[in-house]
């Protein structure tokens, strides 16, 4: 492990946390909100104080960083970041508990987006709604960053799950070639978020609400702390936001064609028209268990990009059946998006892998091939991608009977354990305010290696890991 390459970049990054909150700040001071200016300010001091002095002491690193450095990296990044920015949750709120305050943090950057601090009338400071939606903002760039750059240079989940065409390896520092990708990938998010905010104030939204809402639905996510008791947005604000869900689930599959003027081959990348008919499943699927189809469309979408920000009534999520309701969450949305779950590239590749065992049923001498975004998959990819599902599968399976030693009901331990692990706010949302310390934990916990992918925290138990 380069630590010296690992610690710098990462106080740098905490760098960037800290001043991302100059826009809560100036909104705590518009507002008067002044025990939230004194906590953002304590909180911008304790990180600059800690990653400059860690940048002073820390010599330049002269071996070339590695995507195993870069994992390092994205392990920390994850697992301190929560506890950074936690705490202006606990200053100026109904909140003495930091585990809460961390809980709420880990929440919005992993774009889980549940809330777990009661704020009398949810009438909350206008600051810590602008911080829950840079959080969701910073998370769900760190989560395309990371597939695009790290996961695809360690190849986890096989050839072509998590390339684009944003990432090279390079030949010196693995470092060097996440500024682009960043900068790609921060620079779609402002424009889709931006013009997603600019058609909702023209349907009559309100300022505040439109910049909320856009953000959920391009990071995946639930900004408004409490967004099931809202007026309905109407029918068009719904197509808008309906819209920019795809977008948000669709991710970097659907964006970088769509950059490019490659409008046909936006529409028909394999994860892009498979999720349009997994939306038409499930759609059908929740009017055959007695919802409405413009409510069960919009439930399909919301869920399916995970995102749990509610289309059209938002009582639609509690009449769905359980069996039905966790379904388009496991799946989730693209490798290269914002959206959890197991990935709708995975499921192709074993799809296309299953077909091409039925076809040699009958001619057992044949040999058979096939391909994902043209290129070739081998043993090696779909042995990948098989040994994530079955780690996803067992992972669900413990963190659910963790949470049933917590004391929870059968029902609301699967629908953390999925909601958690998928980062879906609408699984997640009213079942965790009475979580104790232990369940709050391993929520935490569960959300984070839902943002890790699973497979990439294995290298982290190990100590020659940490050691190389």
């Amino acid at each position: 492990m380069n630590y010296a390459s690992v610690v710098r970049i990462l106080a740098l990054v905490m760098l960037i946390l800290a001043g991302s909150s100059l826009p809560a700040i100036l909104t705590a001071l518009a507002y008067g909100e002044d025990e939230q200016v004194f906590a953002f300010l304590a909180m911008v001091l304790g990180i600059s104080v800690t990653a400059v002095s860690i940048l002073f002491l820390t010599p330049r690193p002269t071996l070339k960083a590695r995507p195993s450095d870069a994992l390092g990296l994205v392990i920390l990044w994850w697992f301190l970041s929560p506890v950074a920015a936690s705490l202006p949750f606990v200053v100026g709120v109904q909140n003495s508990s930091l585990l809460s305050a961390i809980h709420e943090a880990a929440a919005c950057l992993t774009t889980t987006g549940q809330s777990v601090i009661a704020v009398e009338g949810n009438l909350w400071p206008a600051s810590l709604i602008v911080w829950r939606g840079i959080l969701h903002f910073i998370g769900g760039a760190a989560s395309i960053i990371t597939a695009a750059s790290v996961l695809a240079a360690l190849n986890l989940g096989g050839p072509g799950i998590h390339r684009s065409v944003l990432f090279v390896m390079p030949e010196t520092s693995f470092f060097d070639a996440v500024p682009k990708v960043a900068r790609s990938v921060v620079l779609i998010m402002v424009v889709s978020i931006t013009l997603t905010v600019l058609a909702l104030e023209l349907t009559g939204m309100s300022s505040g609400r439109a910049i909320s809402d856009a953000v959920s639905v391009w990071t995946t996510g639930i900004v408004d702390p409490a967004p099931y008791g809202r007026a309905n947005a109407g029918p068009v604000a719904d197509i808008i936001l309906a819209i920019g869900m795809t977008g948000g689930a669709l991710g970097l599959a659907i964006a970088l064609p769509l950059r490019e003027r490659r409008f046909m081959k936006a529409l028909t990348d394999p994860e892009t028209t498979v999720f349009f008919l997994l939306v038409g499943i499930f759609t059908l699927m929740a009017v055959a268990s007695g919802v409405k189809f413009i409510e069960s469309l919009g439930w399909s979408i919301s869920a399916l990009a995970t995102s749990g920000l509610p289309l059209g009534e938002a009582d639609t999520w509690e009449r769905v059946p359980l069996p039905v309701f966790v379904l388009p969450a496991l799946i989730g949305g693209s490798a290269l998006s914002a959206a959890g779950g197991v990935k709708i590239a995975r499921l192709i590749v074993l799809a296309r892998r299953a077909g091409v065992e039925f076809r040699q049923l009958g001619y057992r001498r044949s040999v058979l091939g096939f391909q994902f975004r043209d290129r070739a998959m081998d043993e090696r990819s779909v042995i990948g991608v098989w040994v994530y599902l079955i780690a996803y599968i067992l992972t669900v399976f413990l963190v659910m009977v963790g949470f049933t030693f917590t004391g929870l009901s059968f029902e609301d331990a699967i629908r953390l354990a999925i909601g958690c692990l998928t980062n879906s706010g609408g699984l997640v949302a009213g079942h965790v305010a009475q979580l104790d310390g232990a369940a709050s934990i391993l929520a935490i916990f569960s959300m984070l290696l839902g943002r890790l992918e699973i497979l990439a925290i294995i290298p982290a138990i190990s100590v020659s890991f940490w050691r190389g």
